[in-house]
């Protein structure tokens, strides 16, 4: 046998049911009230008019202590037990005073077995039925034999004595109607108490489900669009908002088709009912273009019936450009190496070339003409700086580096400044102009270092061929608090400055503005710094100048203002 399975209000609604309990029982007996009246005045007096006053009065009284009581209870189910017996008293009590066996109030009786469902509790409308059928049998049987003498409820009925079979008859049929009434009201309850389990279980299910899309479909990463049968957007989370870039109540209950036609198309065709991954470029509503990934699928209830479509999709656009810049590295990389590969085996032969070019020279010193010793000569200068091109390339492809800890920066860039300013061409018309910090040391390859400030150097005194200044400057980074663990070194000229549609490509291998140039000094630059975890960028500005910024990890040093250089 199946257990029946209860369902305990909580203790608001319980006091609720009791309040709405009382309520009913005033209203009740208000009629009964009105009644009365209608009786005494139409028909004449009544026999009982004082004691029926009286119950009248005691159920209202009553109803005003339930009334206070009931914010102050702790046990609700005994106290709707005592307020639904009190109740069968004074139904007794009525009945009694309005003719007893041939009262036309035994109804009353009823009323109270229907309301015990308001207690919620298995067999409870039994109880009540029982308790009626007692005091009913009890009421009857005291006036048969005589105990009581219950007079008719007008004046104008006269009063006679019923037969034995007829009292029990009577009460026979109101102990029937009283059970019946009460397996009626049990079976209502039962289903009621069901009913509200059922409730209860889609509530938490309900709740669970609005958990769920308020925790994770709403704050997902990926973008999230419910698109109902008729072709309209129902539903989009926050994700959704941030890549297309409006706001939902923009696109909301509107169609799809309407609103992202590009993306109809994308999802749904030429298969709408399946599922299917496709990419859509989609323009924003401030011209941003964005390359979304998009997957649809049919949402379908628990009958296996089609609801609508779900659509989730994410910004790919940055990872469509990271694969490119991957897959470009890739490619760079292998022509590196084989170009490293073939620089190697040009080397070679050019070493003998060169060799074999200087070796016929001194063997035909004597005999040969001004214009073969001039033609030697372009073949051994070429020679060379093709040898130094190479040279170059291969440190680029595949730089070398030996660090040495605690190397004083100043010490390295005033040497390199001191290089090149015993160069000829440049020592008459530039003027370097340092400020240097003496304190500042880091790990690097000190030869790799001077090869870069030797390169930016030259790039400067040939950006001015009229002459001009060159200044280098080198001061510690502040961090969090008072050391300093980066270094920044500037090198600035005051020459013509880059184009700003060469600004981009000047550290591109072989890229270069100058006819004899290699294009290789600020690519080999960049590797080097890049190699000592520094970075370096360039600002410049036609006929005014350009800066080149280092930084540099360095030592650890105190930059407190008392620090003296």
């Amino acid at each position: 046998m199946k257990k029946d399975v209860g369902v305990s209000p909580s203790s608001r609604d319980q006091a609720v049911i009791i309040k709405v309990l009382v309520v009913f029982r005033m209203v009740a007996i208000s009629f009964f009230l009105g009644a009365v009246i209608v009786f005494q005045v139409e028909f004449g007096a009544l026999f009982f008019p004082f004691p029926l006053s009286m119950i009248i009065a005691a159920t209202y009284l009553l109803s005003i202590i339930y009334l206070g009581l009931v914010d102050h209870i702790t046990r609700y189910t005994p106290f709707l037990y005592a307020q639904l017996f009190a109740d069968l008293l004074v139904e007794s009590g009525i009945i009694y005073y309005t003719g007893g066996l041939d009262s036309p109030f035994t109804f009353l009786y009823m009323l109270t077995i229907v309301s015990s469902v308001v207690i919620m509790q298995a067999n409870s409308s039994y109880v009540l039925a029982s308790g009626a059928s007692i005091m009913y049998g009890l009421l009857v049987n005291l006036e048969f034999y005589g105990a009581i003498s219950p007079r008719p409820l007008l004046l104008s009925v006269n009063v006679g004595t019923a037969s034995q079979g007829y009292v029990f008859f009577t009460v026979l049929v109101h102990i029937a109607a009283f059970y019946l009434v009460a397996f009626l009201s049990d079976f209502l309850s039962r289903r009621l108490r069901h009913t509200l389990l059922a409730l209860m279980v889609k509530s938490n299910d309900l709740t669970y489900l609005q958990a769920f899309h308020q925790n994770v479909v709403t704050n997902m990463g990926s973008g999230f669009l419910a698109i109902g049968l008729d072709g309209r957007i129902v539903s989009a989370n926050k994700a959704a908002e941030e890549i297309l870039e409006r706001s939902a109540d923009n696109f909301l209950k509107k169609g799809l088709a309407q609103e992202f036609p590009s993306l109809l198309i994308e999802s749904f065709m030429p298969h709408p009912t399946e599922p299917k991954k496709t990419e859509w470029l989609f323009t924003t509503d401030g011209g941003t273009k964005k390359l979304i990934a998009v997957s649809s699928s049919l949402f379908r209830n628990s009958d296996g019936d089609v609801l609508g479509v779900i659509l989730i999709f994410q910004d790919i656009t940055h990872f469509k450009k990271m694969e490119e810049a991957v897959s470009k590295t890739e490619r760079m990389a292998a022509l590196g190496r084989m170009a490293a590969g073939l620089a190697h085996e040009i080397r070679n032969p050019l070493g003998s070339i060169s060799g074999s070019i200087q070796v016929l020279r001194s063997s035909m010193k004597e005999d040969m003409s001004v214009p073969d010793t001039r033609l030697m000569q372009i073949i051994l200068h070429e020679t060379d700086r093709l040898n130094g091109i190479i040279s170059r390339f291969l440190s680029y492809a595949s730089p070398n580096t030996k660090k040495t800890p605690d190397v004083n920066l100043a010490a390295l860039i005033a040497d390199a400044v001191l290089l090149f300013s015993n160069d000829a061409r440049y020592s008459a018309t530039v003027r370097p102009e340092l400020d240097l910090d003496g304190r500042l040391k880091c790990e690097c390859d000190a030869e790799a270092l001077k090869q870069v400030f030797w390169n930016l150097l030259l790039n400067a005194a040939q950006a001015m061929p009229a002459g001009g200044e060159i200044k280098i400057s080198m001061e510690p980074v502040r961090g969090s608090g008072w050391l300093a663990t980066e270094c920044e070194i500037r090198v600035s000229d005051t020459g013509c400055g880059i184009p700003e549609d060469s600004i981009g490509k000047i550290f591109e291998p072989f890229y270069t503005t100058k006819e004899e140039g290699t294009g290789l000094g600020l690519p080999l630059a960049i590797k080097v710094i890049e190699s000592h975890d520094g970075t370096i960028t360039v600002q410049s500005k036609a006929n005014e100048g350009t800066t080149f910024t280092i930084r540099l990890p360095i030592v650890p040093v105190s930059i407190r203002q008392d620090a003296s250089h």
